[in-house]
């Protein structure tokens, strides 16, 4: 009677574990597909932009919008190569700033130009995804002429700091933001790869 009661109790207990381990894979692909679908929509919604309050915000410096607005243009002044520091900026204007910038290199030259080539490598280096996910959640704001700008600043930048070994440092680029991309949907994908080849189009080699 023990003997049996024990390879009942055995069985039971077989079946508990089996039990557990199929809930918790059902839960862990629960958890997984929610993550990724709110991780979808969390990135749709954090670098889209909404102009209207940045410009009514009084924290937000009036340069920074009469920049925008295209008031005034960008100089060599304090204020304007401050400002390119902003991308670097961790606050919720960081996409009002990113525009800003991208405004500025259609008339940018001189000393502002220089550090702005180098912010934009940087920057689009550092933070592909989020560079990628401004041109495409806010096509009424980033058109493809601002893509060839920022391709422009970036190219001027590998010629300067890589004079010598450009298109090394060409291909060095090209792997380093492919690679960026590897998690990232199809159209991130899509839209990096044709800044890549914005970018190497002006190469001469």
């Amino acid at each position: 009677m023990k003997t049996k009661k024990i390879l009942k109790n055995i069985k039971i207990l077989r079946e508990c574990k089996f039990i557990i381990a199929v809930l918790m894979i059902i839960m862990k692909y629960s958890a997984n597909s929610q993550s990724n679908t709110n991780g979808g929509k969390s990135a749709e919604i954090k670098f889209k932009i909404t102009i209207d309050r940045f410009l009514k915000d009084k924290t937000i410096p009036q340069l920074a919008k009469d920049l925008y607005q295209e008031k005034v243009k960008p100089t060599d002044n304090f204020g304007n190569i401050a400002l390119i520091d902003s991308l670097n900026s961790t606050g919720y204007a960081r996409g009002f700033y990113f525009l800003v910038i991208t405004k500025t290199m259609k008339s940018s030259d001189g000393a502002y130009a220089e550090p702005l080539g180098i912010a934009a490598k940087e920057f689009v280096e550092k933070n592909t995804n989020e560079f990628v996910s401004y041109f495409i959640n806010n096509p009424g704001l980033l058109c493809t002429d601002d893509l060839k700008n920022w391709a422009s600043f970036v190219y001027s930048e590998i010629q300067i700091s890589s004079e010598g070994s450009e298109q090394k440092a060409i291909n060095d680029f090209k792997i380093k933001i492919r690679k960026n991309c590897k998690r990232l949907s199809k159209r991130h994908i899509k839209k990096a790869n044709e800044f890549i080849q914005l970018t190497t189009s002006l190469s001469t080699f």
